[in-house]
């Protein structure tokens, strides 16, 4: 079964960021979908849509893994299940 999360990032501009969470996002065998970035006045924004299959990982190792590389680079990172993210932004 294939689960879909949407990832975010927020912090400081620097080079690599992109690079870094889509690397951690691979090492974990999840497929990043689709991503939108933004820099503005020197703050970096991510959307990222990532999809895994559950018998290659989990959600909970993905997160666990995203958030360690974000420690490393400077970015706050979350991982959220792409059904509570729909939820939360319904108009």
């Amino acid at each position: 079964m294939r689960t879909s999360v949407i990832v975010t990032a927020l912090g400081p501009d620097s080079h690599g960021l992109l690079a870094a969470v889509a690397t951690t996002v691979a090492e974990q065998n999840a497929n990043v979908d689709d991503v939108s970035q933004t820099v503005a006045n020197g703050m970096f924004t991510m959307i990222m849509f990532v999809s895994f299959d559950e018998t290659e990982t989990t959600m909970v190792a993905l997160k666990d893994a995203l958030e360690t590389t974000g420690e490393r680079v400077g970015l706050q990172i979350n991982v959220q299940h792409e059904n509570i993210f729909k939820f939360m932004h319904r108009i």
